[in-house]
């Protein structure tokens, strides 16, 4: 058991020593045309102000910015030379989309094709005038009442 733990221990090791898990320093540049390299750096100016915005908006420092500003060089000279990987070919899936429903027509919200009831009191709906006596109560869930 003390052997395999040791073994594991050693390979683990000579693994994290002789990996490198971040570039300190952006490859070296491909060789570019006087047309090509004035592509980068027109689209560099542009970047850098970007990068200085941020800078300013306090989102990054400048070791971060210097470091990304020497990244997209490279990926930008990559481009401009040609050597940068091909981007993946479309699918042949169509998207489709959800159904579309037709808009329906406009509605008419007017008054109600209906006249509402008089009320139970007054000359239109009592044949005459006349004294009428009415008891009623409040319930929980409504209301209830009697006229005579």
């Amino acid at each position: 058991m003390k052997r395999m733990i040791a073994t594991i221990a050693t390979a683990g090791a000579l693994l994290l020593a002789s990996a490198s898990f971040a570039q300190d320093a952006a490859p070296t540049m491909p060789p570019l045309t006087a047309a090509q390299a004035q592509q980068v750096q027109s689209e560099m100016d542009a970047y850098r102000r970007d990068t200085d915005a941020r800078i300013a908006r306090g989102e990054i420092t400048q070791d971060e910015a210097q470091r990304l500003m020497q990244w997209r060089e490279w990926q930008l000279a990559q481009q401009a030379a040609g050597l940068a990987p091909l981007p993946p070919p479309p699918t042949d899936r169509v998207v489709i989309g959800p159904p579309v429903y037709p808009v329906p027509p406009p509605q008419y919200y007017g008054p109600y094709p209906y006249y509402y009831p008089a009320p139970y009191y007054g000359p239109y709906y009592a044949p005459g005038w006349g004294v009428s006596v009415c008891a009623g109560r409040a319930y929980r869930h409504g209301f209830g009442s009697f006229c005579i």
